[in-house]
Formats: C-alpha cells, structure tokens, sequence
C-alpha cells in the first residue's frame, strides 16, 4: 500500500487530487494526511509514516523547497505540484524530478503513480536531482541538467557539453572532457528541453551547443567542426537556418 500525504494550499486542489487517487489508485494508496501550508507540512511529514509525498511550490509561508531544506533526510519520494511556470516547468525538466501542473489530467496522474509504484529506490535517487533543481530554479536560470543513465543519472553542466547524438532511440552526450553520457530518452526530447538554451539541431542525429560551433565547413557538402575536432553533417533543410544565427 502506497501511502501518500498532500500539501497544498489550496483547499479544492488537495481535494481534486485525493478524489483523483482514490477513483484511479483506491486499491493500492491510501492518502494518510494534508496541510494546506509549510508549518503544518513539516509537522506532518515528521510525524506520519508515509512513502510520496505530493507537494504545491508556492505556499503562504513559504516554499515547498523551504520545507523540504529543513529536513533531515527524505526516505520517501515527492511530487510537485504547480500552476503553469513555464520557468518552472523548464526546470523541474531538466532535474529529472516528477511534477504535475494545475490542472492535471488523470492520465498524467497514472504516469505519475506508475512511475513512483516502479522504482523502489527513488527517494534515494532523488537527493542530487533536487539540490539541481533548487539551483536552477533559485538562480532562475538553467545550468545543469541530471541525465538519466542506466546506472543512475549524470549531473552536467551545459556549458559543458559540445553535442548530443541519436543512438536509436537514445541520446548520447559528448562532454569536454572527453566523456560520454548514454541516457535513455529520444533526441526530441533534449532538442525540445535545450533549443532556447544555445543549442541548435543540424540533423536529424545531432544537436550541437553552438558555444562550441568552431567552424561551417562547405567542402563537406554542408558540415560543421566542433571544439573537439569533430566533424558533423549539416542537413540541407538546415543549412539556411544555422546561417541566420551567425550572419
């Protein structure tokens, strides 16, 4: 049985996701407790046996980020919960933390839930990606993203990476240092998360950070040459659009 506490406060919005838990996950979850602020949530959370946690950002008296920094440990997985941040969105994405936004479709709970029912080590798994989103979301500019891999998940600075190519269904990463980074999730998905944060996609396997563009090669029938010394085809839907960036 998934235990579940919700803070959030807003009155209807903790009773739309209970009711929503209840009709879809009634058999599997339980919600154990609410608090409609930090005070009360921290409280709660120190005096319940639970294991998720569903928690709103922007609270009366606080944060749901100052509410988690006062505790000690976190053996339990959390979701938050927001209304439409398109800043905030951008970096509970690229912290690999679960989020919901206000309001959410059930089908978007279900993931949620699967998700949380399948890893029996995220509260683990989640320490560094929260400190990353604290970071990105403080700073109110992204500079890191966690990548998932199959061993657990990479933190990397953006300035940091040269490019990202697609290995079938996976995207691979290629740092400065030399290092790759094979993380389980389709190019579209880092095009869409990095396109506004100087990266650019070439073709239809490479996404390259334009900060490490050193060359447009015409000889190569349309390449570019990157800090690293590699070479990389430029598709011809593309050639006039990366000209534009630089002319």
């Amino acid at each position: 049985m998934l235990k579940i506490i919700i803070i959030d406060d807003e009155e209807d919005a903790r009773f739309l996701l209970k009711r929503a838990i209840e009709d879809h996950f009634g058999e599997i979850t339980k919600v154990v407790g609410e608090a409609d602020n930090c005070k009360k949530g921290l409280d709660l959370i120190q005096n319940t046996v639970f294991d998720l946690l569903f928690l709103d950002i922007k609270m009366p008296d606080g944060t749901g980020f100052d509410l988690l920094n006062k505790l000690d440990s976190k053996d339990f997985s959390v979701v938050f919960v927001t209304a439409f941040d398109h800043f905030a969105i951008k970096a509970f994405e690229f912290s690999a933390v679960g989020y919901l936004v206000k309001p959410f479709k059930s089908s978007e709970l279900r993931k949620t839930i699967d998700r949380i029912l399948e890893s029996k080590t995220e509260s683990n798994a989640q320490q560094t990606p929260f400190k990353i989103l604290l970071e990105n979301y403080e700073q109110t500019q992204i500079r890191k993203i966690v990548l998932p891999n199959n061993d657990g998940f990479v933190v990397v600075k953006l300035e940091e990476i040269i490019y990202v190519n697609s290995v079938r269904n996976y995207s691979e990463f290629h740092l400065i240092s030399g290092q790759k980074v094979l993380t389980s999730k389709p190019l579209i998905t880092y095009e869409n998360l990095l396109s506004d944060q100087g990266f650019f996609r070439i073709h239809h396997s490479y996404l390259i950070n334009l900060g490490h563009l050193k060359a447009f090669v015409r000889s190569e029938g349309g390449a570019v040459k990157m800090h690293n010394g590699d070479l990389l085809p430029v598709s011809r839907q593309k050639k006039g659009e990366l000209m534009d960036r630089f002319l």
